[in-house]
C-alpha cells in the first residue's frame, strides 16, 4: 500500500508504503516516477476494463457446427429377367447376362448357359434323365463330385444337395430331382464375388411347374423382366 504526503521537496515527494511486515517505510520519490506509476495504473485498469467489455469480440465463442448426416443414395435396385423354360422349371437373373441355350444339345431336356464378358466364369442349368430315386442316391453316384464336400438344401421346394469343388477351378452345383428329372445348377466361379451372386439369385428365384415328362420339349421358353422372389434356403452340413 501506497501513500502519497501532499508535499513537495525540490519536485520530490514523500512516499510511504507498508512492507509485508506490516511496517511503514517512506522515501522521497521524484514526480516523474509517480506519474509513471499513476500512469500504469491507469492503463492498466482502462485495459482491463476494456478486455471485459468487449470480451465477446477479442474472444469470441466457438460456435458448435452441427454437420448434416451425410446422405447415403440408396443403391438401384437390380433389374431382373425371368426365364420359363419347357423343361418345366423356371428362374430369375440378372440383366445383362448372355443367355446360350445350346439347342445343338438334343440330348437333354435343358443346356442353358449364362454368361459375362467382363467376368470370368458361368452358371449352367441341366435338365437330364436319371435312374437314381433320390438327390442322395445320385450324388453318391456321381463320380465327378466323389469326395467333394456337400450340404443338404432346397432347391424349388424340392430336397437338394449344395457341392462345392475347389479345383481345378472352384465351383458350386446345387441340384435336385424333379420328379424324375435331374435339375442341376452349375456355378463356375472364376470370378468368385461376381457369379456367387448370380448363382444365388437363380437358386433362391428357382421354381417348377407339373409338366409332365412326356410333354417337355427343347429349346423354346421365354424371358421377361421380374422382381426378384425371395426364398428362404435351409442348409445342414451332410
Amino acid at each position: 500500500m501506497k501513500v502519497i504526503i501532499p508535499f513537495a521537496k525540490k519536485n520530490r515527494y514523500s512516499v510511504c508504503i507498508r512492507n509485508l511486515n506490516n511496517l511503514v517505510e517512506c522515501g522521497l520519490m521524484s514526480r516523474k516516477k509517480i506519474f509513471i506509476i499513476v500512469g500504469v495504473g491507469i492503463g492498466a485498469v482502462i485495459l482491463v476494463g476494456t478486455l471485459l467489455f468487449n470480451r465477446e469480440r477479442f474472444f469470441p465463442k466457438k460456435e458448435m457446427v452441427k454437420t448434416s448426416d451425410s446422405i447415403v443414395t440408396p443403391t438401384p435396385a437390380e433389374k431382373l429377367l425371368l426365364w420359363e423354360d419347357p423343361a418345366g422349371f423356371s428362374f430369375q437373373y440378372p440383366q445383362g447376362l448372355l443367355m446360350d441355350k445350346h439347342d445343338e444339345d438334343t440330348e437333354n431336356y435343358a443346356h442353358i448357359e449364362l454368361t459375362n464378358i467382363e467376368h470370368k466364369g458361368s452358371v449352367i442349368i441341366w435338365a437330364k434323365d436319371t435312374t437314381a430315386t433320390t438327390i442322395g442316391e445320385w450324388l453318391k453316384n456321381e463320380k465327378t463330385l466323389k469326395g467333394a464336400p456337400s450340404i443338404d438344401t432346397t432347391l424349388g421346394g424340392n430336397e437338394a444337395k449344395k457341392v462345392m469343388v475347389k479345383e481345378p477351378i472352384g465351383k458350386q452345383i446345387t441340384a435336385t430331382l424333379d420328379e424324375d428329372i435331374l435339375i442341376v445348377i452349375e456355378a463356375n466361379l472364376e470370378d468368385l464375388e461376381f457369379w456367387q451372386g448370380v448363382n444365388d439369385t437363380i437358386v433362391k428365384s428357382m421354381t417348377f411347374s407339373t409338366t409332365p415328362k412326356d410333354e417337355i420339349t427343347g429349346g423354346g421358353g421365354d424371358a421377361r423382366e421380374e422382381p426378384l422372389i425371395e426364398a428362404d434356403e435351409e442348409e445342414s452340413v451332410e
